[in-house]
């Protein structure tokens, strides 16, 4: 929606939030990046449950995301005003210092945006 430049109705914005805590056990770290960068970019505030299961999905899979899916992710935690448990900061930073070697310049500007 937000690349269409329409806002989603609040009632699809809730059955789908609903469905994505149904199945987030089987998010990816793309997908966990992308889902907190869709509401971002809309400018929505996801519901507490479903940042809460995706952090835990981040905590999860933590090992699997790329450079792109630690920037965006951190990016979308910032710009939704939001704070990230200790632990979710900590394992991203582990993992960028892992892949450090596969980061672009956009994702280094993006994750020093996010975590400064």
């Amino acid at each position: 929606f937000a690349t269409l430049g329409r806002q989603p109705g609040d009632a699809l914005v809730v059955a789908l939030t609903a469905q994505a805590l149904k199945v987030q056990d089987g998010f990816t770290p793309q997908n966990i990046a992308n889902t907190l960068c869709a509401f971002a970019t809309l400018g929505r505030q996801p519901a507490d449950a479903l940042v809460a299961g995706l952090t835990a999905r981040a905590l999860a899979v933590q090992v699997g995301f790329n450079p792109q899916d630690i920037a965006s992710t951190l990016w979308a935690f910032a710009a939704l005003g939001r704070q990230p448990k200790d632990a979710l900061i900590a394992g991203l930073m582990a993992r960028a210092l892992e892949v450090q070697d596969d980061f672009n310049s956009q994702n280094i500007a993006n994750t020093l945006w996010a975590v400064c």
